[in-house]
């Protein structure tokens, strides 16, 4: 079993932990929802944005250590271009989850990658995943994932992350309280200017 692990780049950590290994794990675990969302590109909504919630980066395996040492700044650069806020496991609205996967494929290497965003109850919420096929020799796919090609699936990452947590009831409810909150401090009496005390002259 690989030993936990701790990366950390800028707000995003990535903890290579137990407590996400078993994603139908009815103990205490994860819970996986009844069915896997489409894999499809998520819209942001309008009105709402992605910081409204926040995230934590609580696993990624499948990679070696040092694809994954390259990756985690890349996404914690496109996660904040995005506007997307990271916290800890134990604070944060949503924790994700993720895998990453190289094969030889038809012209080339074929990399793939999965995200699980689950909710503070443990109970998976999305599933996104994806794969591109880049140049490189079926021997060694590993060696095919350059910068650009991780820089590509973190962008694909965030742009959809940012999309499923605009469409969040948990987002679009802290946007609703917060326009109301501005609206009752718009409408609040401005307060009245402090009146100079003196004395009046004498007739």
């Amino acid at each position: 079993m690989m030993k936990t692990r701790h990366l950390c780049a800028a707000s995003v950590l990535l903890a290579f932990s137990p407590w996400l290994g078993g994603c139908s794990d009815t103990g205490g675990g994860l819970i996986a929802s009844a069915t896997d969302a489409p894999r499809t590109s998520i819209a942001l909504r309008p009105g709402v944005r992605p910081s409204s919630v926040t995230v934590a980066f609580k696993s990624l395996d499948g990679a070696p250590p040092e694809v994954t040492s390259r990756f985690v700044p890349l996404l914690s650069t496109a996660l904040a271009s995005r506007d997307i806020v990271t916290a800890d496991s134990g604070s944060a609205n949503f924790i994700v989850q993720g895998h990453l996967s190289a094969y030889p494929a038809e012209g080339g290497v074929a990399v793939a990658w999965v995200w699980d965003v689950f909710d503070r109850k443990r109970f998976r919420r999305q599933r996104m995943d994806d794969a591109i096929t880049v140049r490189g020799s079926p021997g060694n796919p590993w060696g095919a994932v350059d910068d650009q090609v991780l820089n590509s699936i973190a962008g694909l990452t965030a742009e959809n992350l940012a999309g499923f947590l605009t469409n969040s009831p948990e987002a679009v409810a802290a946007t609703g309280a917060a326009a109301g909150a501005a609206v009752a401090e718009a409408a609040r009496p401005a307060a009245l200017p402090a009146r100079a005390q003196g004395f009046a002259p004498l007739d």
